[in-house]
């Protein structure tokens, strides 16, 4: 295996913020994909779970956006919605979009209470995945297939990042869980992978 390097690429700077691309990679890899495209103080522990995701597999790569300010509300500035990241505006994200992963996982920041399990991947897959969740965090997990967490827009960026438009795993998740119950998430996300989550 080829050694995993950490990459940061600056999008945008202001007098009271920051916008930026990470990416950790070995150049080659098209097994397994991290995502956390709304990291930083945007969704608060998407990207440090998607880190230590990444860096528990063998063979994964991570992508993620941080941003930050100190006036405004992150999310309000660096929030763009999930189908509209292009290659042309994410240097890092153009470095492994022709790769065709077989494994996409994008993690994301929910304002409710809840867990929700979508993305394009296979319903299989979701109930799944939202079964072991289920047994693993103390907030109510369900799966989506449409409306605005269903995440299966051929344009979102985990649907088209995954190989042969077979389409990825988006997990919406509350802030409470990001911050209490990360490792049970990242605990469960790592079995189902080293498992074959397909």
């Amino acid at each position: 295996m080829t050694r995993r390097t950490l990459t940061t690429q600056p999008l945008e700077r202001t007098d009271t913020g920051h916008y930026s691309e990470l990416l950790y990679d070995d150049g080659a890899n098209d097994d397994v994909l991290i995502c956390a495209a709304h990291g930083g103080e945007v969704e608060p522990g998407t990207a440090e779970a998607a880190m230590e995701l990444a860096g528990r597999l063998e063979d994964a790569t991570c992508w993620a956006c941080l941003g930050y300010d100190d006036e405004r509300r992150a999310f309000d500035l660096y929030h763009p919605p999930s189908s509209s990241f292009v290659p042309d505006d994410y240097p890092l994200l153009g470095r492994i979009a022709d790769r065709g992963f077989e494994t996409v996982i994008s993690l994301h920041g929910l304002g409710d209470d809840r867990v929700i399990v979508g993305g394009g991947i296979d319903a299989d897959v979701k109930h799944r995945v939202q079964d072991r969740l289920d047994d693993a965090v103390t907030h109510p997990v369900e799966t989506a297939s449409d409306g605005p967490y269903g995440g299966v827009s051929p344009d979102n960026f985990v649907n088209w990042l995954a190989r042969d438009g077979r389409g990825g795993l988006q997990l919406e998740q509350s802030l409470a869980v990001r911050r209490a119950e990360r490792d049970a998430v990242v605990d469960e996300l790592a079995s189902l992978v080293d498992g074959g989550l397909r």
